[in-house]
């Protein structure tokens, strides 16, 4: 559009300097092509501001979208991605592992016991203790291709790009310990007087025979283990 606007600007300017340059044969055609000149020059004033308008309109609706799409993958409770997100972030690092022979790692969260806590002390509390939870959780995802997503309900998903076992379990560590120490209060917890979590650790490296579907089974059978080991505990499945 640029150069179109270009191209307009020395057709009006060639126009002005034949006008300057008295090279009609009477004074009528000099004031008739004047005329016409302004004309032309307010239309194309015109013109100028519908297409700036049409920049700032399309300038404001792709800004729109883009909170659009943010806001559908951002969990509205916790402010953590939700499951939409890491579904296409997880093909994504799958297909970027697939690439560079490189592991993932997925760490699944449950906060044990959730529903005596919210039968104990409310709904109301129990948004709260499930925010608290997510920013324990969100502050161990260090790196920026780090992802932590509220997978459902009470349960968490920590995706780790590159990452090998060994440094998974002392994330999970982490967090388990730093909830526990948080010391919300959960006296309906049969385990403990205050809210704690279970966690699955899976590792894998991608390759044409191994599934995401499979992985993510992986997680939530480790997860399983460590709910039927007494929970408040991290298993592990590689």
């Amino acid at each position: 559009m640029r150069n179109i606007f270009t191209k307009e600007e020395k057709m009006i300017s060639k126009a002005e300097r034949l006008i300057d340059s008295g090279s009609f044969s009477t004074p009528e055609d000099e004031n008739h092509y004047r005329e016409l000149l302004e004309e032309y020059k307010v239309l194309y004033q015109h013109m100028k501001r519908i297409v700036r308008l049409s920049d700032i309109t399309q300038s404001k609706l792709k800004a729109t979208t883009e909170k659009l799409n943010e806001i559908s993958n951002i969990d509205a409770l916790t402010g953590l991605y939700n499951r939409r997100y890491f579904d296409d972030a997880l093909k994504k690092e799958w297909n970027s592992a697939l690439r560079l022979k490189s592991s993932i790692v997925l760490i699944m969260i449950d906060i044990d016991f959730f529903k005596k806590y919210n039968d104990t002390y409310g709904h109301l509390q129990g948004d709260k203790c499930l925010k608290e939870v997510a920013e324990a959780i969100k502050n161990h995802a260090k790196r920026p291709r780090d992802i932590v997503v509220r997978f459902g309900g009470e349960e968490f998903m920590l995706l780790l790009p590159e990452t090998k076992m060994d440094g998974a379990i002392r994330v999970a560590e982490r967090i388990l310990s730093g909830i526990e120490n948080m010391k919300i209060e959960h006296s309906a917890s049969p385990i403990n007087q205050v809210v704690t979590v279970s966690i699955g650790v899976t590792s894998v490296i991608p390759d044409q025979n191994i599934s995401v579907e499979s992985v993510l089974e992986k997680a939530d059978k480790a997860l399983y283990t460590a709910k039927n080991d007494g929970r408040n505990c991290i298993r592990t499945i590689y």
